[in-house]
């Protein structure tokens, strides 16, 4: 199995309109998933409204919603860790049938997973609209690795 870990804002909204996924960036990330079959971990930390309420957020949910809606498979989010990295490499510890996996990131560095990681710059006005089409062609060149 192959598996896209995915961070939310500054990888799906843009700039001017945070917290709302932007169809450009959700077909971009479509295009992944079709070109490799992968699957989706939630690692944002949108999350984290489980591991402290028992429930997802609201912003969880759409993000959920929409992603279910255009044929995107969510198998799962990360625990809850002190750390981005910490939390992926539980999840693939805890799951050992993926073959390939990307990390779709603006925030964190992640070292011990840099050669899995798509690092997107954060947003700010110089840089706006989150996922790209190179940051596409190196997260599929990475899955189908």
């Amino acid at each position: 199995m192959k598996v896209i870990f995915l961070d939310f804002n500054g990888i799906l909204d843009t700039y001017y309109d945070m917290d709302v996924i932007s169809d450009c960036n959700l077909n971009r990330l479509k295009k992944i998933v079709d070109a490799t079959d992968a699957k989706v971990v939630i690692s944002s930390s949108i999350k984290n409204s489980y591991y402290y309420l028992g429930h997802f957020n609201n912003i969880c949910k759409y993000l959920l919603n929409t992603l279910e809606n255009v044929g995107i498979d969510v198998i799962g989010i990360t625990p809850y860790r002190d750390s981005r990295e910490q939390e992926i490499n539980d999840y693939l510890k805890d799951h050992k049938g993926i073959e390939s996996f990307c990390i779709l990131e603006d925030d964190y560095d992640i070292k011990s997973l840099e050669e899995n990681l798509v690092k997107l710059p954060m947003q700010s006005e110089e840089y706006p609209y989150g996922i790209q089409d190179e940051h596409v062609e190196k997260a599929i060149k990475i899955l189908k690795k």
